[in-house]
């Protein structure tokens, strides 16, 4: 039976105030589970935690907004009654939703979004009709419980139809990926690569890295690429990632493929045109074709073809950057000349740091393998003096440097005046960042030589300076920070060699 007594105030007031705080937050709930998981895991963590705070948030308020329409306004029992069981039934809704939605692309897709964007809303519709009497006048009570509490109970009871599709999907998916794992372990090791490349499209994770990895030290993958390129089977997009050997004959194959998979997508006369249409296409070329040309495979033809295409139908300049890049002569070779995978890559084309870099192994600088022949080979190099001063002057290769300094004396480079600058330059640094001990706290000699670790820049010192480099400055420093740390036979006969190399003036 309704109040006879008017609604006060005070209770429209708290009210309003809950319920403008209530739709509010159901806005941000909203939004928020409308895109959730559409960041990187960090991001849907946090986005994911905040979201539910906002949920509890709500129900706190929806809770008080109900108290106050219920002691303050004129609520009939029914109103209360529904009230005290839709409220938590509703909480366990929106959860419930939350839970489906942290995976909106799998079915039942956004339709859970439903229940956390209406229920909230009718709940506080029926408080402030509670709260107000122009609104309980046009509305009966009888009429606006059944509306809103007959909704808000559709709303709760929707979560186990949209559970079970759910349920259903995962069950399909569960399945999709047994069939795909069955497929991929009923095949025959000796298998030829083209019935390896479809498990990369499996969208199953441990399928997809289990066929590269075979595919990878499949023996027979060079001849089958080759094959699958003339037939024009091969996966544009992967001919990077199957570790095979950039040969003249694999780069005239992938070439000659490249053009002939352009022309079959010149568009036909009058046809509608998006970009959208090719662009997973115009990606994979350019995959392919970035790798070719870094391992200097030129497909300047290939790229302003593909770059043709794409204007065709439609792309914009930024969209077509990365194909006119693959033309600046700075991308020719670029792999090959400063990262080749293997040693047997190695040319006189390549940078001293190529080289060096096969010169570090596992155990240490000059542990590799290779680091004998690598070390002869970049002392060979006609560049190499340019490629070491270019090395050391660059800001983005500092944390490399150290490579260079510890084989600095062993390159036979000529000190010319701008390494002299670069190498004291970068002497003088590594001494300036050394930890100079306290008096209350003396160190070892030895503690030193660690602490400027294995680019041994006291030994880079010494070569230039007795190369004729004017190195006083630095021989300076070098001495007063030998001299900070505990006497030592090897510190005594490094002050002795330092001091000896000082410019006779």
């Amino acid at each position: 039976m309704s109040k006879t007594e008017p609604v006060s105030g005070a209770a429209v007031l708290f009210g309003a105030l809950l319920a403008a705080a209530s739709l509010f937050f159901t806005l941000f709930i909203a939004g928020a589970l409308s895109d959730l998981g559409g960041s990187d895991a960090a991001g849907n963590a946090m986005a994911e935690g905040f979201t539910a705070l906002a949920i509890f948030l709500l129900y706190a308020l929806l809770t008080a907004l109900a108290f106050v329409a219920a002691i303050g306004g004129d609520m009939p029992r029914s109103g209360r009654i529904a009230a005290l069981f839709f409220l938590p039934a509703t909480f366990g809704a929106i959860w419930a939703a939350f839970s489906l939605l942290a995976h909106s692309h799998i079915p039942p897709g956004l339709w859970p979004l439903a229940i956390p964007a209406l229920a909230p809303p009718l709940i506080v519709f029926y408080c402030l009709w509670a709260l107000i009497a122009p609104l309980r006048a046009a509305v009966p009570a009888h009429v606006m419980g059944i509306l809103v509490w007959g909704c808000v109970g559709l709303l709760c009871l929707a979560t186990w139809p949209l559970s079970a599709i759910r349920d259903g999907a995962n069950q399909r998916e569960a399945a999709r990926m047994d069939d795909w794992q069955n497929k991929f372990a009923a095949m025959s090791a000796d298998a030829p690569l083209w019935q390896w490349t479809p498990f990369l499209d499996s969208d199953v994770y441990l399928v997809s890295q289990a066929a590269r990895e075979t595919i990878r030290n499949l023996p027979r993958r060079q001849a089958d690429a080759e094959t699958m390129l003339d037939r024009d089977e091969f996966p544009l997009g992967q001919l990077s990632q199957f570790d095979l050997e950039p040969t003249p004959a694999l780069c005239e194959k992938a070439r000659a493929s490249l053009t002939r998979r352009a022309a079959t997508l010149k568009p036909a006369q009058g046809q509608t045109l998006n970009y959208s249409q090719i662009a997973n296409e115009v990606g994979a070329a350019h995959e392919a074709m970035n790798w070719l040309v870094g391992f200097a495979c030129s497909c300047d033809q290939e790229a302003l073809a593909w770059e043709a295409l794409a204007r065709a139908y439609g792309a914009e300049d930024y969209q077509l950057a990365d194909l006119a890049k693959l033309r600046d002569p700075k991308e020719f070779g670029r792999i090959l000349y400063n990262y080749p995978p293997r040693f047997s890559m190695l040319t006189p084309k390549a940078t001293l740091h190529a080289w060096l870099n096969f010169a570090e192994g596992p155990g240490g600088i000059g542990k590799a393998p290779n680091a004998t022949q690598a070390l002869a080979g970049a002392r060979k190099l006609d560049h190499r003096t340019a490629d070491a001063i270019a090395w050391l002057d660059d800001p983005y290769a500092k944390t490399d440097r150290f490579l260079l300094m510890h084989f600095l004396p062993d390159l036979d480079l000529e000190p010319t005046p701008a390494l002299c600058a670069a190498a004291l330059a970068a002497v003088h640094e590594d001494i300036l960042q050394a930890y100079r001990p306290t008096v209350d706290n003396p160190l070892p000699y030895w503690e030193l030589l660690e602490r400027l670790g294995v680019g041994q820049p006291l030994n880079a010192l010494q070569w230039v300076a007795a190369h004729g480099c004017d190195a006083d400055a630095e021989l300076a420093a070098a001495e007063s920070l030998v001299r900070g740390y505990g006497d030592s036979a090897d510190r005594k006969a490094m002050l002795e060699s330092l001091a000896a190399l000082h410019r006779k003036r």
